[in-house]
């Protein structure tokens, strides 16, 4: 495993560098960075639904979407983020990644947890969120790690799902997270923590030295980030009407189901949620194109499909129950 050093506070990049990695290099990549204030997306949610536009706006907050699936998170420099890329195997589970991390924090006295789908927390509070990306034999893991994060910026940046706090006591985001440094017996700065951090997961992998970006990794993979991830189409998409909207919580995060029909025939649909799934969920979309709304047309076209492959912990009868459960159409 290599240890990459990024020094940069800009998020399209660090997303960018990500990809390069993942798509270039076949070696083993962790790598910690730490963003300047933006919301980072998740590939299957809709931003639009997902932040405070005007609130993002006027605090000059970039906002950007991640290759992998997942909720929307805020960052600013009291914040860094992880990331491994690895060889897919028969353990890729977000505990085994997110492993590392929590032994650094109990080494530090911290008695962290991971807890969920994809949480680790300290006394029942999220302090990260991880999330992972496939492509070809490689997953990307990575999480946030809230350590001394501005939390009234980041309750007022982001928007709620209220299916989030649904049969919940706790209806707050700033009464579920945490910042990891008002637990640390010895304070030390983010710059600190993270280098620790840093040393800790190196011993843990016996990663002898780090790699610095070469000027031609650099030009690489600002390539990347104007092609994908300082665009408008990549990171908002388009804000569409649909006839038709209808949402459900399953055990890997909401799904938001919308379409626009033609009579019966669906002629647009898509899924939004923080989902995680190893194939494109524009795969599955497409699929209903031309349909009609009707359960058994349905069933019938997804016959082949196994949409766990799409949306992790969702079987086929659960996923075409939760379309038409809301729905007038039978």
């Amino acid at each position: 495993m290599i240890h990459v050093v990024n020094t940069s506070n800009d998020p399209f990049f660090n997303h960018a560098l990500e990809e390069y990695f993942l798509s270039e290099y076949d070696e083993e990549i962790f790598t910690i960075w730490i963003n300047r204030p933006s919301i980072l997306i998740g590939r299957n949610q809709n931003t639009f639904a997902e932040i405070n536009s005007a609130y993002v706006s006027e605090n000059n907050i970039d906002v950007v979407r991640r290759l992998s699936g997942g909720g929307a998170v805020y960052n600013d420099l009291g914040n860094m983020n992880f990331t491994f890329i690895s060889k897919k195997s028969d353990d890729h589970s977000f505990s085994r990644f997110a492993s590392p991390v929590i032994d650094a924090l109990k080494s530090l006295d911290v008695d962290a947890q991971f807890t969920g789908r994809n949480d680790i927390t300290i006394e029942g509070k999220k302090i990260s969120g991880n999330a992972q990306y496939f492509f070809e034999n490689k997953v990307l893991h990575h999480g946030t790690l809230l350590y001394d994060v501005k939390m009234d910026k980041l309750t007022k940046a982001l928007n709620t799902h209220p299916l989030k706090f649904q049969n919940k006591a706790v209806k707050s985001v700033s009464s579920r997270v945490a910042n990891i440094s008002d637990y640390l017996e010895n304070k030390m700065d983010l710059h600190d923590f993270k280098a620790y951090l840093e040393n800790y997961i190196k011993d843990t992998y016996s990663i002898k030295s780090s790699y610095i970006l070469t000027s031609s990794d650099i030009e690489k993979i600002e390539e990347i980030a104007q092609k994908r991830f300082r665009t408008a189409s990549w990171n908002f998409g388009k804000n569409t009407s649909y006839n038709i909207s209808t949402s459900t919580i399953a055990p890997s995060g909401i799904i938001d189901f919308n379409f626009t029909l033609d009579n019966t025939a669906i002629s647009s649909f898509k899924i939004f949620g923080d989902f995680f799934g190893e194939r494109p969920i524009e795969d599955l979309e497409n699929l209903f194109l031309g349909l009609d709304l009707k359960k058994e047309i349905i069933c019938e076209a997804l016959a082949d499909i196994d949409i766990s492959d799409f949306i992790i912990g969702v079987d086929n009868n659960t996923f075409i129950s939760a379309i038409f459960e809301t729905t007038s159409m039978k």
